[in-house]
Formats: structure tokens, sequence, C-alpha cells
């Protein structure tokens, strides 16, 4: 049984961590200047935020499987997530989208450190 459950927490991780990185490539080509309407793009922040949420999830099951704690840091992404999203829901106006720029420009280096631990961890699941 546990073993059952071990497969499929990887295979559920697996598929979010794919989830993060297409939301990223999104979210990374709207920094570099794309423009796309507020409700793709608040849709897409939404998206990341969920996904980041439940590989987390995945990834503290999977470390309390093995009898590990494990500490995900990064409330802080979260809080600028949430930032982004409220800004983005108040107006779809250029200011709104510049500065929902600005708090995604200035969360990208959290977001590349998140990125980066979830693909490592995406080829230790293959």
């Amino acid at each position: 049984m546990s073993g059952d459950t071990e497969t499929r927490i990887k295979q559920d991780l697996f598929a979010e961590i794919q989830n993060l990185e297409q939301n990223y490539r999104f979210l990374k080509s709207f920094l570099s200047g794309a423009d796309y309407d507020a409700i793709t793009l608040g849709g897409t922040i939404q998206s990341f935020k969920d996904s980041l949420s439940r590989a987390s999830a995945f990834v503290l099951a999977l470390y309390n499987l093995k009898g590990k704690r494990v500490n995900i840091p990064w409330d802080p992404l979260f809080t600028s997530l949430d930032y982004a999203l409220a800004t983005i829901s108040v107006s779809s106006s250029p200011k709104q989208k510049d500065a929902v720029k600005t708090i995604l420009s200035m969360s990208e280096a959290q977001i590349g450190q998140v990125l980066s631990y979830f693909s490592a961890l995406k080829e230790s699941l293959r």
C-alpha cells in the first residue's frame, strides 16, 4: 500500500511540476514584454499559485511518507502572487498591468529558485 501511495504522489507531483513549468513560461513571456489580457494573465497567475500549492503539498506528503520533515520556504512568493492577483482584479488598465509586471519582476528570483528546485526534483522522479 505504501509503495502504491508513494508512486501516486510522485505521479501527481510530476504532473504539477509540468503545470508549474508551463505557467512559468507564460509569466516569463509577460515579463519579457508580451501583452496579455487581464483575464488570461490573472488566470495564469492563479494557476501557477494553485500548482505551486499542490506541488508543495505533494512534496510534504512524500517526505512525511518517508518519515522526514521538510520546510517549504516560499511563503513570500505566495504573498507576492496574491498581491499580483489583487492588483489585476482591481482593473485591467495598463497601469494595473504595469504594477503586476513590477510585482512579478520583484519575485522573479524567488520563482526561479522554486522552479530550479522542482526541476531537479522532477528529474529525480523519472
